[in-house]
């Protein structure tokens, strides 16, 4: 594919990815019914899948410092959404998990979420939602890939 074209469709995609980012954000939150703010569902949804996972296993996920999810993780304590156990091995470990509590909050979001998303899925064909999914699928795998490898030639130089 010449440069020019090449060009064009990452200026169309970022165009669509920015418009689209900030939409979407936005109807999530608004659905959301402000219990929760989008980065705190995101973090609530991820222990939930990963009970006894760390505070650095949801910084690494969220791509954020460990005090952002600090800061994040304290409100969810607050809220009585989530519990932090020591591991007993090694004191400075907190493990977390979703209370009862988080996990009918996490239901319910998902429920509001996946009634919101179908709304606008519904509206293509299932083959294009496949190939729509398949293509940002590979699109995440690769960017996973190029991360792992520069992160292993960044470790190979010391």
């Amino acid at each position: 594919m010449d440069q020019h074209k090449i060009a064009q469709l990452i200026q169309r995609y970022a165009d669509v990815y920015i418009m689209m980012e900030k939409k979407v954000s936005s109807l999530i939150a608004e659905k959301l019914n402000k219990e929760l703010t989008l980065d705190q569902y995101y973090s609530l949804r991820y222990i939930n899948l990963h009970p006894g996972c760390t505070s650095t296993d949801l910084a690494t996920e969220c791509n954020v410092n460990k005090s952002a999810v600090t800061s994040m993780t304290n409100r969810l304590f607050n809220k009585n959404y989530i519990i932090r156990e020591h591991d007993q091995a090694d004191r400075r470990n907190v493990h977390l998990y979703v209370t009862p509590e988080g996990k009918d909050v996490v239901s319910r979001m998902e429920k509001q979420l996946q009634d919101f998303v179908r709304s606008y899925f519904e509206k293509f064909e299932e083959k294009e939602m496949e190939s729509f999914i398949q293509t940002y699928e590979k699109l995440y795998q690769i960017i996973i890939e190029e991360e792992a490898q520069s992160t292993n030639e960044s470790n190979n130089k010391r």
